[in-house]
């Protein structure tokens, strides 16, 4: 019996020190995880804090959806300028063929500056959540809030690809501006009207958000030994931080781009 107990307790020790000792595959282990396992992999967060391998992944995906999209961005341009000169074709054709000749050297730029830009967005995210913690008494270390939203950044590209499915099998006709380029995933699709912030509103509430949002509130409660009401706090501090901004970069838009 006292051995049988023996082995539990190795066992119990070794699962644990499994997530805490150095490993090649941690970060692996831990972004299959996030889909697979998310307790498992808040653990991996919590000792080991991979992000770099994850950040090269996401990086790569980034380039991938933005070469992808290229295509529908033009389109969306065509359409938009056609709106605004319904009388002068010959204006817009034109326009558009210097857009188009520089289309290919603003893939490649995008190639070259994304995953610089991808960074930067993922640092002030991270600060925000970083500080959020300490605000809500939290635990965290900074490279563990890196860990956390680069993993969890894995979900809304997962969300980009999605939309970019969604725009090929609505069609070209339905993109209208570039406005038109997120397809209706959440309350955005029953409710959607005229008022493109209100359709921001609308949007942030889909199964994406509220996945991305769980997960927050699960991986800070256990990433940084915060109690689960504050990690919830947090987790909606952050979504409705990330909303109003989308809300008001969305109003700046429509004012330079009308339909």
């Amino acid at each position: 019996m006292t051995r049988v107990s023996g082995n539990i307790r190795n066992a119990g020790v070794a699962e644990i020190g499994d997530d805490r000792s150095p490993g090649r595959n941690a970060w692996l282990r831990s972004l299959v995880g996030i889909f697979a396992s998310p307790r498992q992999a808040f653990e991996i967060v919590r000792y080991r804090s991979p992000w770099f391998a994850p950040f090269l992944l996401l990086a790569a995906g980034a380039v991938a959806y933005a070469w992808a999209l290229t295509p529908l961005n033009l389109h969306a341009v065509r359409a938009q300028m056609t709106a605004t000169m319904p009388d002068r074709p010959e204006q817009v054709d034109f326009t558009m063929a210097q857009i188009e000749q520089t289309a290919e050297a603003t893939r490649w730029l995008t190639m070259a500056t994304g995953p610089a830009v991808l960074a930067v967005r993922l640092v002030l995210q991270t600060l925000f959540v970083w500080l959020l913690a300490i605000a809500l008494r939290g635990r965290p270390r900074f490279v563990q809030s890196l860990s956390l939203t680069v993993h969890l950044a894995f979900i809304l590209h997962l969300k980009d690809w999605a939309n970019l499915l969604l725009l090929h099998v609505r069609g070209p006709d339905a993109i209208r501006s570039p406005l038109d380029l997120q397809a209706p995933v959440g309350l955005d699709l029953l409710l959607a009207g005229e008022n493109p912030i209100l359709n921001v509103l609308y949007a942030s509430v889909n199964p994406f958000a509220i996945w991305f949002v769980a997960l927050l509130a699960l991986g800070a409660a256990q990433a940084f030994e915060m109690p689960r009401r504050s990690a919830w706090l947090l987790a909606g501090v952050y979504w409705g931080a990330g909303t109003a901004f989308a809300a008001a970069t969305t109003a700046m838009a429509s004012r330079l781009l009308p339909t």
